[in-house]
């Protein structure tokens, strides 16, 4: 059975690398922008491949890590000065930053090739993203280091967690593909963009003082 704890700090994880604006789903707004939401069928399937080679890769690694030792305690301390850090950055973060952000140079730009066309990517570049991308190995490396033995342990503890990962990954990246402009404009709006940072932001404290009371 899983623990409560353990899902609870999976489904809170999820959330920051889904909701807040990243490398997975800026791609998927600009390139469903651009060549339209059907395109991004294929470039989700490589995400979700990578989505899932990640998970595994991380969770094979913490296995392979005695409890009790100096490695485990400080992949505790890493993921909870990880989450630290997340909720410092979502309950100081602002809509304006973002509109900021967004409005330099377009989102576009971080895809546009020195010709000025959007490349239309496909199955190997949504692989490839997920192995380069340090915010995901950071929070998968943290989810299972702090939830691996609530969902049970070994193998079939990586796949259940990962088929919640992957399964809600999906779902957003197909979100973001069909209303990323819907999106984006909550983010931006100085009200709306604020009040879901901020729970956002309270959420990953409550996660923190939990885990950090339960200590290594």
């Amino acid at each position: 059975m899983v623990e409560t704890e353990a899902l609870l700090t999976v489904l809170t994880v999820l959330a920051i690398g889904l909701v807040t604006p990243g490398p997975n789903n800026v791609t998927c707004v600009v390139h469903a922008g651009v060549h339209g939401a059907r395109s991004n069928v294929v470039l989700i399937a490589g995400m979700l491949v990578g989505f899932l080679t990640v998970h595994i890769v991380s969770g094979l690694l913490v296995e392979q890590v005695d409890e009790g030792s100096l490695l485990w305690v400080a992949l505790h301390w890493f993921g909870l000065l990880f989450l630290g850090l997340i909720a410092l950055r979502l309950l100081t973060l602002k809509p304006a930053s973002i509109r900021e952000a967004m409005d330099d140079d377009g989102l576009e730009s971080l895809l546009r090739l020195q010709d000025g066309t959007v490349p239309r990517l496909g199955f190997r570049t949504g692989v490839m993203m997920q192995f380069v991308n340090g915010k995901e190995w950071a929070l998968v490396i943290t989810i299972m280091r702090q939830a691996l033995d609530g969902f049970g342990g070994g193998l079939s503890g990586m796949l259940l967690i990962a088929s919640l990962t992957c399964t809600g990954g999906v779902a957003a990246m197909s979100m973001w593909s069909v209303g990323g402009g819907r999106l984006t404009n909550v983010l931006r709006d100085d009200v709306r963009g604020r009040r879901v940072l901020v729970v956002l932001g309270v959420l990953v404290t409550l996660l923190l003082v939990a885990l950090g009371l339960r200590g290594p």
